[in-house]
């Protein structure tokens, strides 16, 4: 039911779902959240997820950036480990580790094949695995979307591009400009979609973003910004005081459009695979807005640069911790972790001035 709960630190009901006047699958929600939702919610019913994410605790944290934190104690014990090695971004496709190929039938939701325009887009019900492994061509392969079993919020699923494809965890213009699509065609502001590199804490190599329902802004979306550049309609602008260095990229004006967007931030995550730097991307507003992320915390680890105590915790900070919302494992950590700790925490993953300077101004001189 959506209401009569007493509302959680999120926003939402204390069982997890959104407040009414929130809520996607409202009266006027888009097809996709109606659909997305529904679909979901049925997930949840028939038990399919490996633990019940709406029973997760969830405040928000005293100070200045409004730290969002959850204990999700399922996610720490039950969420699929990682089975490569993370210290390169780009690495083949291997079909004898985990892929979504794999996943089971029921963790379906629906394909997806946006059209123009938007909000017309074509979602079915998804055929079989045997019906996939029968495609023959890029154009036969589905765009699937699939629960999360391991969720972090409400609504959270997976969109695998041109799924019996096999394509490994890397940013495309293409496969970006999809993602963007399926943003545009939720009709709900609190829906976002979050990639994360290998090196940057994808667990699996078979390409994937994820994306749900988060009742308040993320902290990084309130970050005070500074302007860079302009590229074909596109600004690029930077994160100014947030503890971690960020670029921000947006098609909000008159005449700019979701494939210059896309064409922009894959040229940066084209250059961040080539160079071997692990990145993050979040996409907001609908796909009008795209958070680009490079960050070096696993690095960190690797060279004794991060604090034991912030190790401890167990944390890797992915796209959706840096942005904000915080996935705790233990509850030492839930009630003990303030601003100031958190802000410690996530400063390990952030590129230095400099090299984050050096690598914006690349990105002005090859698209200004």
């Amino acid at each position: 039911a959506l209401g009569g709960s007493p509302p959680r630190a999120d926003g939402a009901s204390a069982d997890g779902s959104p407040p009414p006047a929130m809520s996607p699958s409202g009266s006027d929600a888009s097809l996709f959240d109606a659909t997305l939702l529904e679909r979901w919610e049925d997930h949840l019913a028939e038990g399919r997820f490996r633990y019940d994410v709406t029973d997760c605790p969830t405040k928000t944290l005293e100070g200045r950036f409004r730290f969002i934190m959850q204990l999700n104690l399922g996610r720490a014990s039950k969420k699929r480990q990682t089975e490569f090695s993370a210290d390169n971004v780009v690495q083949s496709f291997d079909g004898s580790k985990f892929n979504f190929t794999k996943a089971r039938q029921n963790e379906m939701v629906f394909s997806f094949q946006p059209t123009l325009p938007l909000h017309r887009t074509v979602m079915r019900k998804s055929p079989s695995m045997a019906e996939f492994s029968n495609a023959q061509t890029a154009e036969e392969a589905p765009n699937c979307v699939l629960i999360n079993v391991s969720p972090i919020e409400y609504g959270h699923v997976l969109l695998v591009p041109r799924i019996t494809d096999c394509l490994p965890q890397q940013i495309t213009l293409d496969t970006l400009h999809l993602a963007l699509h399926m943003a545009a065609e939720s009709n709900n502001e609190h829906f976002r979609i979050g990639f994360n590199s290998l090196g940057a804490y994808a667990t699996i190599n078979h390409l994937h973003f994820q994306g749900y329902y988060l009742w308040q802004n993320f902290p990084v979306e309130l970050a005070a910004t500074a302007p860079m550049f302009k590229a074909s309609g596109v600004t690029v602008a930077r994160t100014v005081d947030y503890p971690v260095r960020v670029l921000v990229c947006s098609a909000r004006d008159s005449g700019a459009n979701l494939k210059e967007l896309a064409r922009v931030v894959s040229h940066m995550c084209e250059a961040f695979q080539a160079t071997n730097t692990p990145f993050n991307l979040l996409i907001t507003e609908s796909g009008r807005c795209i958070y680009v992320i490079p960050q070096r915390f696993s690095r960190a680890i690797a060279n004794g640069e991060v604090p034991q105590d912030v190790i401890d915790t167990g944390v890797n900070p992915a796209v959706f911790e840096i942005a904000g919302h915080m996935v705790l494992k233990r509850q030492e950590d839930y009630d003990q972790l303030d601003e100031p700790k958190t802000v410690r925490m996530l400063e390990q993953a952030t590129l230095s001035e400099e090299d984050f300077g050096s690598i914006a101004a690349r990105f002005q001189r090859d698209l200004a």
